[in-house]
């Protein structure tokens, strides 16, 4: 897996480094070791908009022990999500300016930490609204969360292979619409 913070609140994870945003990311507001565990209080989420249902704890273990299946090659995987992402949708290349190996770094970063805090909504909501804004802040639209979509469900079939079975592609399917709904 990739490394994460194992520091206190001063840290920001790899997938928040890569920005220029000033501001710190949720996710590195509380200690690495209370991020990780389920014992972390829950407190009432005062986010505005919409409220999304929690993800169930059978979904949640599926997307990770899926995940964590990618680990070994998950430098290969963000390559290779990017390279179908591009090829299903060139005019989308244009959105992504600069380095993409970073890019590409802070994608599954970001993935990881969202996978490892899905069964926290205290805490994964605020991250996923504060990814919401850096992307808006970069101008990127809603109707690019479709085919950004469509290419990481693409890439997780083709590097699970026989594993990516019908009832874990409704678990990604339903982990990324909780993203992309919690993001809007």
């Amino acid at each position: 897996m990739l490394s994460m913070p194992t520091t206190g609140m001063e840290e920001q994870p790899a997938c928040c480094t890569q920005t220029q945003d000033p501001r710190p990311c949720p996710a590195a507001r509380q200690p690495s070791s209370a991020m990780m565990t389920s014992e972390t209080p829950r407190q009432p989420l005062p986010h505005g908009g919409h409220r999304v249902a929690a993800m169930p704890p059978e979904t949640v273990a599926l997307l990770r022990e899926s995940f964590a299946l990618l680990a070994p090659r998950i430098d290969e995987f963000g390559a290779a999500f990017y390279r179908q992402l591009f090829e299903s949708n060139p005019a989308l290349r244009n959105v992504f300016h600069g380095d993409m190996e970073k890019q590409t770094h802070a994608l599954t970063a970001m993935l990881e930490l969202i996978i490892k805090l899905l069964d926290m909504r205290d805490k994964v909501v605020p991250l996923i609204h504060y990814l919401g804004d850096r992307h808006r802040a970069m101008q990127v639209r809603r109707e690019y969360y479709a085919p950004f979509g469509e290419a990481l469900i693409a890439t997780l079939a083709a590097f699970l292979g026989d594993k990516f079975t019908p009832e874990l592609r409704r678990a990604w399917v339903q982990a990324y619409r909780y993203m992309a709904d919690n993001m809007r």
